[in-house]
Formats: C-alpha cells, structure tokens, sequence
C-alpha cells in the first residue's frame, strides 16, 4: 500500500523484455526472481517513498513480475524492488542513480536505485560506413581526456569526449571505439581464485584493484554516471552520439560478458542499445556471447559485430549475406611488430596479414591495443614495468614482440630517439598500408606513454590517461599520421573490398598484387630475408571520382642494413614518384607534390625505411 490517497494505476504487464520499457504515462516494469516469493516495486521521489506496488502472482509468467504502470511524470521518480527482507535495484535498469564518484570505494553497501528513461532522439548516422573505408580509433571513455593539458572543459566524461570531435574530423577517423561505457563494476568481487602461479589472490593481494578498464559484468543496459558531467546519463550520452553522427562518425560499443551470463540476456542488451541508443556496432568479449545467435538475429541485422576470440569466417560463410561480421585478435600484431624489429623469418606472415581481408567479413588489425604497450612504448622498453600495479610485475604479457632501440625507458640521446620515432612511423605504415580495417589506439598518434606498463588495468592516474601535453610537443608524428590517414583514403588499392589476387584477372597485364625483391617479380621469402616490395596495380580500383588509382609500389626495408630493389616496369609514359619516406621527419609528400626518381631500374633502400612510390603519367614533378 502507498503512502499517496490514490494509489497508481496498474495492470499486468509484458514479460518478454526486461527493464522498463515504454513512453509517455505508460511503462511495463519486468525483473526476475529466482524464487516464486512475490515482490514490491517502491518508487521514491526526493529521498521518500511515494508508492509501493505488490506484485503477486497475478503479474508473474515463469520467473519474471511484470506489470504496467500508467502515471504523469515517472521520469521524476526512482524506483527499487523489495523480495522478503531485501531490497535490490533492477538488474535491467536503464539509469542508475546513487553511485559514487569513479573510483571511490564505499565504506558500506550502496544503496542505488532505478529510473525510468525520458525518452530523448538520437540522430542517425546517414550513411553506414563498410569495413573497407573504416578507420577506427578507441579510447577510454575516462582517461581520454582526464589529463588537465586535455583541453576539455569536461574531463573524463562523454561530454568532454564531445568537444574531441572536430580534432577526430581533422584527424580522418571513421569511427569511434568506446571501451566499456556500461555501468560496470568497479571492484569486482574477491572470488578467492589462486592466479597462474598458485597464489591465492585474496591473500596475497590485499588491496582490491580499481576495474579501470571495465571488462567486467555490470549493468548492462545502463550507461556509466561516473563518465557524464551532468546528472542526465541518458541525455548527455545521447547528444554525444548525435554529435558524432552529425560529424559523419560512427560509435562502436564494447562489451564483456563472461561465461555465467544468460545468452538471451546478451542479446537482449545489444538489440536495447541499438534501438535505444543506436549503436553503429559492437565490440564483443567474453565467454558469455553466442556469436551466432547475435548474428542470426533479425532486430540486430544492420549492425556491425565485431568478435574477439570466436571464429567469425565460419558463421559469416555460414549466414552469408552482406559484411557486417568482423575478426579482431592479435594475430597482425605479433606478426608485424616482429617484422618491425627485424626478427627472422616473418616475412609470409607478414605477406599474409598485409592481404588479409575476407570477402564475406572484416578483419580488425591493430599494432596497439588497450592490453599491451602503447606505439611509443613498443619502442622504448623490450620488457613491461607493471610495478605499480602491485602484482610484482607477474601481470601483463610477458611476449611483447617489442624492440627499445638500445635504451631502455626514457633517454636524451638524440640518436635513440629518431630510432624510435622512425619505428613508429614504420609500424603506423604497416598498419595503414595493409588491407582490412585498420585500428588506431587513441593517443598512440600523440606518442603517448604508459611509463612502460603493458597492463594498466588499475590505473586511472597519468599511467593510464593520455598525454595532450607530449602530443603537443611532438606534432610532427600526428600530421604524419593524418597525412598516412588522407593517403590511404586517397587510394582504394589500398582498401579493397575483397582480398587482393595475385593474378592478372581483368588482362590489364599486371596482376593487382605482386611482389619483388632485388629482381622484380621475385619475392625474397627466406627465413633470413627482412625486406619485400609490393606493387599494387591501380587499374583494379577506382577512386570516388570515378578515375582508375595509380600504380602503388612500396618497399618495405626492416633490416639494418642498405637493401637494393628492383623498380618493376610500369606503361609507358608512367614515371615513378616518392610519396613517403619513413627515413625522414617530413615523411609524406603532399598530394600532387610528390618527388620524380631518375629513370633507372633499381633503388637502394636504408635500414629500417619504407618507402612508398607512385607510378603516374603526370607531365612532371620535383626531382628526389
């Protein structure tokens, strides 16, 4: 019974979705119980309880109470459920009130509570964006712009992301990666699990660690409060997306689900979020996810799905139908970053991962990634420095495939440092230059640091947060970048639909890919071999304005020592032209401007360099 005269109007309800659904003066309330025990559902406004509604079994299908409710304004109100002596707060609850502030640990129990969604548009994204054109770039929803050099008025929240947009535009993403947004939990629960090493966690490590990352169960259909500025999650997460689809950008979410979570619970959060929220895609972790499931799923059936860990080629051969399914694992990256410091016999991996791209899914590739050392730091440390995650440095990756360039850690030495910077240079053009899609790490462009810590999980302090001010002061590299952005847009050789051949299938007496070496139409795959020339014939592609793409021949030299190469023949007329130089600070030429070689039949190549070329019938050019 209520504490109002007129107790609210209420009927039973839809049990087939969980959590409030509905608009205007009517929502169905469903939850379930794992006992037949009837509940409450209490409504509080202002801190006091307004009304009390008993849910027996009138409202019970199975183990879910549903019941709807017709009241003016419940957007005002927040709501909880009582079973016997305990009160709880909706598992399925759109919004969370009550939590505190990121990273603060309670003393006692929290006590949060539910509200019901006002119901607030999301603008649409006017065009989807395939695999093939997507630039990704992810960030930490938090520490993107915690760092006061930032310059954010809103640090740490969606809306300070906002105010990132017009320098993701300049940059040339086209789409956003969001690690966990989801009103996740912030200290998981001690399990009393022993780790790998047969130590028992609960003893040894005292201290619970901070969830930072957020790979972890939560409420999911709830976005995170703690990353809003104002007290409007659903409005101020909202208008971020609208923002971002205005600007041409999609938004991909990422999730965990682990093991013990429901199937039909996963597919419950994602079909909420697409409608809802009108999420572009997913990025999907976890042994709770039925992949197929997700895939087969009608109301999901326009949304990018993007597995880690599950086989994707076979349940997309298997639905068939248009690309939306996508791999991402570490395979290119241990790959490339070994070829990347000169290990031995990587160079038919590395053949292999530059042409990977399925014609019925995506392959997500990346050099850096949220686990593992950031782009700088995959060239300044040869071994993680995880100390202050209190692990006694046992956590992280111990196979980092990474190479310090003769100095670990931080160093003055100007002969090291152009090392490095030429390193990552090389490793965004593997990156760029390779098909499939391509994922930026955000703050890799701005050289950022993690101080050498491959596993920052715990982290939310200037370890774990960008780093504006280095940014700032190493511009160079993130016009390299953008420029590497624009030259790969510029050439759809670059980023096919489908897995380049290495056949002259159209006639136009150049195969699409080839290879070469110091003898052209020779690919040098020995085990001691660290170069190889690639040559991209243009004529198979065709630019936006309808125009046949150029010839592309790049030279991939990550030996340390000078390699010759052969310059294949190209129609006549057609001349060769430096575009990128990975050797030099200035590496990309700008369009148009590029430098025309000496006629000749071969090039050599300095340690460590690649060199991208152009094959155009332009009437001249700048000499290299």
């Amino acid at each position: 019974m209520g504490t109002e005269r007129k107790p609210w109007k209420t009927s039973p309800g839809d049990p087939s979705r969980p959590g409030v659904t509905g608009k205007g003066n009517r929502y169905n309330f469903a939850v379930d119980t794992r006992t037949g025990e009837s509940l409450e559902l209490l409504f509080y406004r202002d801190g006091r309880e307004e009304q009390r509604i008993l849910l027996d079994e009138t409202y019970r299908t199975g183990r879910r109470y549903a019941v709807m409710v017709e009241k003016p304004g419940l957007h005002q109100y927040e709501y909880r459920y009582r079973q016997g002596e305990i009160t709880f707060t909706d598992p399925a609850a759109r919004l969370v009130t009550g939590e505190p502030c990121f990273g603060e640990k309670a003393e006692g129990e929290v006590m949060t509570s539910a509200k019901v969604l006002r119901g607030y548009e999301v603008m649409p994204l006017a065009e989807s964006i395939p695999y093939e054109n997507m630039v990704i770039y992810k960030v930490h929803p938090r520490g993107y712009t915690m760092q006061k050099t930032s310059g954010v008025r809103a640090k740490g929240t969606f809306q300070g992301l906002a105010e990132k947009i017009p320098y993701w535009k300049e940059l040339g993403i086209t789409s956003l990666e969001l690690m966990p947004s989801y009103d996740f939990e912030e200290y998981p629960s001690k399990t009393g699990e022993k780790d790998r090493y047969g130590y028992d966690k609960t003893i040894r490590y005292q201290e619970e660690k901070l969830n930072y990352w957020g790979y972890t169960k939560g409420n999911y259909f709830a976005p995170k409060a703690s990353y809003c500025k104002s007290n409007q999650p659903e409005k101020e997460l909202k208008s971020f997306f609208s923002a971002l689809h205005d600007a041409g950008i999609e938004y991909l979410m990422d999730f965990y689900f682990p093991a013990e979570t429901d199937p039909q619970t996963v597919l419950e959060v994602l079909r909420f979020w697409r409608m809802e929220y009108r999420v572009d895609g997913f990025v999907l972790m976890g042994d709770g996810v039925w992949m197929e499931l997700l895939a087969r799923d009608a109301v999901l059936a326009d949304v990018k799905l993007i597995g880690c860990g599950y086989d994707m080629g076979g349940i997309a051969r298997k639905l068939g139908g248009k690309k939306r399914l996508a791999a991402c694992h570490s395979g290119f990256q241990s790959v490339m970053r070994r070829f990347l410091r000169g290990d031995e016999d990587q160079v038919n991996g590395f053949l292999y991962y530059t042409r990977e791209n399925p014609q019925d899914h995506g392959e997500v590739h990346y050099l850096a990634n949220h686990d593992g050392f950031t782009l700088a730091d995959m060239t300044s440390y040869d071994t993680r420095h995880n100390m202050e995650n209190g692990e006694e440095n046992r956590d992280g990756s111990a196979y980092n495939y990474s190479w310090n360039c003769g100095v670990e850690g931080p160093t003055r030495k100007t002969s090291i440092l152009e090392l490095r910077r030429r390193q990552m240079r090389n490793a965004m053009l593997l990156l760029f230059l390779s098909q499939g899609t391509p994922l930026l790490y955000g703050g890799d462009e701005l050289e950022n640091s993690q101080m050498g810590n491959n596993n920052a999980y715990c982290q939310d302090n200037e370890i774990g947060w960008i780093d504006w001010k280095k940014g700032r002061s190493y511009s160079q590299f993130t016009g390299f970048v953008k420029d590497l952005i624009r030259f790969r847009k510029d050439h759809p050789i670059l980023h096919m639909p489908q897995e380049l051949r290495p056949t002259d299938y159209k006639s136009l007496g150049w195969p699409e890919i080839s290879y070469h070496s110091e003898r052209a139409w020779f690919a040098d795959t020995e085990s001691s071999s660290r170069q190889i020339g690639i040559l991209y014939c243009g004529g198979y592609a065709k630019e936006m304005t309808g125009k046949e793409d150029v010839f592309i021949y790049v030279i991939y030299n990550m030996h340390w020592n000078e390699h010759k190469f052969a310059l294949p023949d190209i129609p006549e007329g057609m001349r060769w032209y430096l575009a990128i130089d990975s050797s030099k600070k200035n590496s990309v030429c700008p369009k148009g401007k590029e430098l025309l070689l000496e006629e000749k039949k071969s090039i050599y190549v300095k340690p460590r360099t690649i060199l991208v070329l152009l094959g155009d019938a332009r009437e001249s050019g700048a000499k290299a």
